[in-house]
């Protein structure tokens, strides 16, 4: 169910620790610009400002084609002590053509992105 703002934010009803997460998603064709669609995973509850991890893919328009951008940041309080990393990755197809599987595998070592099923 959307909330006020227009977002759709499900949340767990139990906390995990570890877990596979993914969500089919197609995006709105046209000029997209500025809007960001994403899967993220935060563990923000149990410590507060201290993991985040997600999918964003950024809107398009004429001069800059659909972007997957990854982010894992630990610390993301907004004290600017934020410890992260950024990564971006323009999309080999369209994600307005259909549904595509986008997915963050988290384990106590390891975070891994997918897409397309593609590691």
């Amino acid at each position: 169910m959307p909330s006020p703002s227009g977002l759709i934010e499900p949340q767990s009803v139990k906390p995990f620790r570890s877990g596979y997460f993914g969500a089919s998603i197609k995006l709105q064709p046209g000029y997209t610009a500025g809007v960001i669609t994403s899967l993220y995973l935060s563990n923000n509850e149990a410590h507060p400002g201290f993991l985040m991890s997600g999918h964003r893919i950024l809107g398009d328009n004429i001069w800059k084609p659909y972007t997957l951008q990854t982010n894992v940041y630990i610390r993301g309080s907004g004290d600017g002590k934020i410890i992260g990393r950024e990564m971006k990755f323009r999309l080999w197809f369209d994600p307005t053509s259909d549904f595509h599987h986008y997915a963050i595998l988290w384990n106590p070592r390891e975070i891994i992105f997918w897409w397309m099923i593609f590691p």
